[in-house]
């Protein structure tokens, strides 16, 4: 039977539904052809550059001169003249300490001594007396023993008294701590109405005109560090200044653990810029200058580690593994992966891909 023609238009509406849905999917599986999009980069010629024939090593600054100030006399802290920063000279006092007792000390040791004394003097006129009568026959060798024993007991009295007041001076000049050297407060561990016991620290005065910059130099160069070497110092406080110093100590035995040597280089610091306890990056010039491979900083990228550059073939860039050295301002050295003239990307580096085209930018040098 024949479909009527509501039926058959029907049927080819559907299909018609169908093809084109088909079309539709056949469409979206279609890969769509793309271009690759050209980056506009700049170039520049891989060189040489002078590379300072130093050793680069890290340490910390401490300073040359420095004291613990102790409680000389235990006590209560009655004052305290400085705060951590103060700068003190040699002999200013810091903190006191409670010294009524100290004072009542000296004068009941005076005391003592004073009658120690009275009394030797006396038994001095005796014994000379005694002394002129004994050669007169007028007293026995008895007498005169007895006259001598009682003059040599007083001396030992009075010794014995001179020391217990030079004691109680000690004492008494010791409840005022002073400064032993010239410098700054540091580590100010005291506070007003503290207990003190005798040798109990207190502070730190540290002379900060001259510091020692520590390093810790390795077996293989240890050879090239010699006393008086000339030094650069930097610290990342002052990113755009250099101290200059010099190789002043090297300790002859290496550290148990580690193996390695400490060595001491003597910076001045007039302007007391360095500090204790910074951490420094020093230069030691062991020789003349090289000529090494550089490549821009900006020309570089890293992996995992691993460095890389980006070298321009044809409209193409390569991406290419290069083994770096030492920083140099804003150059870096390549021990290898490179050759001198080698044309490198050195700009977008971060927006490029091994592989990507480029077009390179007019104007700019190989």
């Amino acid at each position: 039977m024949k479909p009527d023609k509501k039926t058959l238009a029907i049927l080819l509406l559907a299909a018609a539904f169908v093809a084109a849905a088909a079309l539709g999917v056949m469409r979206l599986r279609a890969p769509v052809p793309t271009q690759s999009r050209v980056q506009s980069i700049k170039v520049q010629a891989v060189g040489q550059v002078q590379k300072e024939n130093a050793l680069e090593l890290t340490g910390s600054v401490e300073a040359v001169q420095n004291a613990v100030v102790s409680a000389k006399s235990a006590g209560r802290v009655s004052e305290i003249s400085v705060e951590n920063g103060t700068r003190v000279a040699a002999g200013d006092i810091l903190v006191k300490v409670e010294d009524t007792d100290y004072i009542n000390q000296l004068a009941a040791s005076q005391a003592v001594l004073d009658k120690a004394l009275t009394n030797l003097a006396s038994l001095t006129q005796d014994y000379s007396r005694g002394k002129t009568l004994f050669q007169a026959g007028a007293i026995s060798q008895k007498a005169m023993d007895d006259l001598e024993n009682g003059l040599k007991a007083a001396r030992a009295d009075v010794a014995a008294a001179e020391a217990s007041v030079a004691n109680a001076r000690e004492a008494l000049a010791g409840a005022s701590i002073r400064a032993p050297i010239s410098g700054l407060v540091a580590n100010r561990n005291v506070k007003l109405g503290q207990m003190l016991a005798a040798g109990t620290p207190v502070l730190l005065v540290e002379d900060l005109t001259e510091v020692f910059v520590l390093v810790k130099v390795g077996q293989k160069d240890l050879d090239y560090i010699k006393i008086g070497l000339d030094c650069s110092v930097g610290v990342d406080t002052y990113p755009d200044q250099k101290f200059t110093g010099r190789v002043m100590v090297i300790n002859p035995a290496a550290e148990a653990g580690s193996r390695v040597f400490e060595c001491k280089i003597k910076v001045k610091n007039p302007d007391e810029l360095l500090k204790p306890g910074m951490f420094a990056r020093v230069s030691i010039k062991i020789g003349e200058d090289q000529p090494v491979l550089a490549v821009p900083l900006e020309a570089l990228s890293s992996k995992q580690g691993l460095y890389y550059v980006l070298v321009p073939e044809g409209d193409v860039v390569k991406e290419k593994k290069v083994e770096i050295g030492a920083l140099m301002g804003t150059m870096v050295e390549i021990k290898s992966g490179l050759s001198d003239g080698q044309t490198i990307v050195i700009s977008n580096v971060n927006k490029l891909k091994d592989g990507d085209h480029i077009q390179i930018s007019s104007g700019q040098g190989d």
